[in-house]
């Protein structure tokens, strides 16, 4: 059996595609709420709000690209989507992205904390180091750390974050009436955390839930990412979708969280999917031929895109030659390193973005995607698939309603939830 969660990149569900559902809008949080019920009666373990704390202007200086084909803005806060989320389900796990680079440790530890009680233990964390300088600007700061540094400051943070977690002790909360006494303050601990970026006293004005303390996610590529996810993360997310490659980055975290005095199989490595669910061979056929082309209007919001996740201006590059290689990112290397590999000229660049699925296109009929699930997850050894999409009606019918139905009968993903908690989840198989 492997795992189900969901990929949602927090924009404009559909913009820009005729999936685009106008009953809904663009700022309607019925459209949130249906779609983690949906996403819940599939038993899918979890939904992952991604994040970006700026408006970029990063391709050609100019922020127009962005603006009007709605790329990475609006952007809704992600804890509050999470909130929203998590009041109309019951079971699914709900993880917003929560930067390191910007938030005040004991205002995050306390805001993910309280999500995770008010929901019975099922919210996550999903921690990035921001590479967006834009945002830093946003924040009061001159500009990002260097990368590497920013995950050292990651590691105190998140070190941080647990001691306030755990400042209550088992059976610290009484709630007993009748004595009139809400918790043993004897149980109650102060942190008097003193390091190299933080210091805070303690302890967190927050119970923990029943899972303990919040699930911890990371996508971390670069050496100093894997080893940081191998340290901490329960959730980790693959930079890479061609099987050998999912199989290699998972063997690698799971020897790195060995090294850290982990169990690897505690650590759910998710390969990010983007599946196309056609109804028979013949749309499957055109799917599979229009993927091998982008109308050339799509070129420059891809190009524009990818400069705001890299923080690389594309517009002072030739689209038909690769970037030069001495071109480098104190943003996301991992995302660069795999948009560049095999010497790819910045227009195929962009057709790898825009496809979603540069090596293997999960494109066919609900049983032929499953097969290739199935068949990937054979070969890669687990734990499971990050489905990636717009979270529209559509899209989601065609996941829920069509190929989650056959994983569930060959016994490949769960038909009911056995726990409450989303750490229960993770740890069902």
């Amino acid at each position: 059996m492997f795992h189900l969660g969901w990929f949602l990149y927090e924009a404009v569900q559909g913009w820009g595609s005729a999936e685009f559902d106008p009953d809904y809008g663009w700022a309607n949080p019925r459209l949130h709420q249906d779609m983690a019920r949906r996403l819940e009666q599939a038993c899918f373990d979890f939904i992952l709000l991604e994040d970006l704390s700026a408006v970029p202007d990063t391709y050609g200086a100019s922020r127009e690209v962005y603006l009007r084909e709605a790329i990475h803005a609006p952007k809704f806060d992600p804890a509050v989507v999470a909130g929203l989320m998590a009041a109309a389900t019951s079971n699914i796990g709900i993880i917003p992205t929560l930067t390191t680079s910007f938030y005040p440790p004991f205002l995050l530890a306390r805001q993910v904390q309280t999500l995770d009680l008010l929901t019975g233990g099922r919210v996550g964390w999903n921690i990035v180091t921001s590479s967006s300088e834009r945002a830093a600007l946003n924040f009061g700061m001159a500009g990002l750390p260097e990368h590497d540094e920013r995950y050292d400051i990651a590691d105190e943070y998140v070190r941080l974050c647990k001691r306030l977690w755990n400042s209550w002790g088992p059976g610290a909360v009484v709630a007993d009436t009748a004595s009139g006494v809400f918790a043993d303050y004897t149980k109650v601990h102060e942190v008097d955390f003193s390091g190299a970026y933080y210091s805070v006293k303690g302890p967190l004005n927050v119970p923990p839930s029943p899972q303990g303390q919040p699930v911890l996610a990371q996508a971390g590529a670069s050496p100093k990412g894997c080893r940081f996810a191998a340290r901490h993360a329960d959730i980790v997310l693959t930079p890479v979708n061609h099987p050998p490659a999912i199989k290699a980055f998972r063997n690698e975290i799971r020897r790195l969280a060995e090294e850290e005095g982990r169990d690897p199989e505690d650590v759910k490595v998710m390969a990010v999917a983007f599946p196309h669910i056609c109804r028979d061979e013949a749309e499957a056929y055109e799917m599979r031929a229009a993927m091998a082309d982008m109308p050339a209007n799509r070129v420059e919001a891809w190009v524009a895109q990818i400069s705001a996740i890299t923080g690389i201006d594309l517009a002072r590059y030739d689209l038909d030659e690769p970037l030069p290689a001495e071109v480098n990112t104190n943003g996301s290397r991992g995302t660069l390193d795999w948009l560049r590999s095999s010497g790819a000229t910045i227009r195929e660049m962009a057709l790898r973005m825009a496809r979603q699925t540069p090596d293997t296109p999960m494109v066919g009929t609900a049983a032929q995607v499953a097969d290739e699930m199935a068949a990937v997850m054979d070969e890669v050894g687990g734990d499971g698939f990050l489905i990636a999409g717009p979270l529209t009606p559509a899209n989601v019918r065609r996941i829920v309603d069509d190929l989650v139905p056959v994983l569930q009968e060959r016994g490949q993903v769960r038909s009911r939830y056995a726990g409450s908690t989303l750490r229960a989840h993770l740890g069902e198989f």
